[in-house]
């Protein structure tokens, strides 16, 4: 051993405490600096066991979640007045190894569980400052959820780990096998489970100002200018009635000058949840066409590109349907074991005419899933066990029907928050 190198290390190390010494762990297990802010932390990190079968192969996947996705956030806070807070928010997606999105039936050995499409990216989910005022409401610049995101996700079942209104499943990437031929079954190539089911669910998160008023009797409005040209507006409403709970929201997404081939998209979702642990939830939405490939343009030809899901087709030179989906779900909140709250729920999820390729029509794709979720609320811990099945029916250009087998997906998750 080298004592200098090993006395140079150890001064460094102390003169890096020293720099780092004005942030510290507050009373609070916060974090601190010099000025009088505060920055909390917290994150999640999630793992996924799925097993899938689409009639052709079958295998085994060890991945991160597709819908909730291990992250981690800081939010940093301050106080101007007594009527005035303001802050900063960053949240990201980790790298993870074993991609959910990228895991594919066929692409490697049957039963092996072990596809290594790793995701080593951070990918940004939140970056942005507000200011709120008790009175005037709160002001947000930067990259996060516009005001018309989430509207489609009004739910009380506990299952969050889960796709929330059946938006799609633990695999999206994988697709539906073709039995249309009497040849043996193909990959259809017509689109992935990601691409056939939905929710619409808004803008998402993009780079936006966005508004929200200050809630009036448990009812809030919001509204963000978004990157690119595009608006949009969001509504909820919440509260309670003797032994009732409940929530809806509604959403409308104007595309403006991002996209010269969709006008709108509009959503909405409501919840109700009983004093005895039983929830139901609806929702809806739907996109609409403009230009040569809308329904309403009356053209005879079709070259416009829809703005999220490929080349528009119109066998029958008559336009082409408006994307729309439907969804209900039922559920049970029970408390069985003394660690926390076991879910129970049920969920139904109908998205017609998504798809948008040239060899398909009037797409109709369902998810039927059934999931139990068991809360560990010391430890902010959950395990949920999802089957899922997903259908698709469809007709060729000529507007002959195409058949599909069945999807079935077998999904044991674990969420871990801090």
């Amino acid at each position: 051993m080298n004592i200098k190198t090993t006395l140079k290390s150890s001064v460094a190390v102390a003169a890096l405490f020293a720099v780092a010494a004005p942030v510290a762990n507050a009373a609070d297990d916060t974090f601190s600096s010099g000025n009088k802010n505060s920055l909390s932390m917290s994150g999640q990190v999630v793992r996924m066991l799925s097993h899938a079968d689409d009639g052709s192969t079958d295998d085994t996947f060890f991945s991160d979640g597709a819908w909730a996705t291990s992250r981690v956030r800081w939010v940093a806070k301050g106080t101007l007045s007594p009527n005035v807070t303001a802050g900063a928010t960053i949240e990201m997606n980790i790298p993870t190894s074993n991609d959910a999105g990228t895991q594919t039936l066929g692409t490697h050995a049957q039963d092996q569980g072990d596809d290594t499409t790793d995701d080593t990216s951070w990918d940004i989910r939140h970056e942005y400052v507000w200011v709120n005022h008790k009175k005037m409401g709160k002001l947000s610049f930067g990259n996060t959820n516009t005001a018309s995101n989430g509207r489609s996700e009004s739910e009380y079942n506990g299952i969050g780990m889960f796709a929330a209104s059946a938006a799609s499943s633990e695999l999206p990437n994988n697709t539906w096998q073709d039995t249309s031929t009497a040849s043996a079954p193909a990959a259809s190539g017509v689109a992935s489970i990601g691409a056939a089911i939905g929710n619409f669910d808004g803008g998402s998160r993009s780079d936006v100002v966005r508004y929200d008023l200050p809630s009036i009797a448990g009812l809030q409005l919001a509204t963000s200018m978004i990157a690119g040209g595009a608006w949009d507006v969001g509504a909820a409403y919440s509260g309670k009635f003797g032994g009732i709970t409940f929530k809806a929201q509604a959403g409308f997404l104007n595309y403006g000058a991002s996209a010269t081939s969709t006008n709108f998209t509009a959503n909405g979702s409501i919840a109700v949840l009983h004093d005895s642990g039983l929830n139901a939830t609806f929702a809806a939405g739907k996109t609409n066409f403009s230009g040569p490939a809308s329904k309403t343009d009356g053209s005879s030809t079709v070259s416009a590109t829809n703005v999220t899901s490929g080349v528009a087709n119109d066998a029958g030179n008559d336009g082409v349907e408006d994307p729309h989906f439907y969804y209900w779900g039922v559920g049970y909140k029970a408390k069985i074991f003394g660690v926390g709250g076991t879910n129970f729920a049920f969920g139904w999820n109908q998205t017609n005419d998504q798809v948008q390729v040239a060899t398909v029509e009037d797409a109709e794709a369902q998810s039927f899933a059934f999931a139990v979720v068991q809360s560990f609320d010391a430890i902010g811990g959950s395990v949920g066990l999802r089957y899922q099945r997903l259908t698709l029916d469809a007709k060729n250009a000529a507007g002959a029907d195409r058949t599909f087998d069945d999807i079935d997906i077998i999904t044991l998750g674990t969420v871990f928050k801090f």
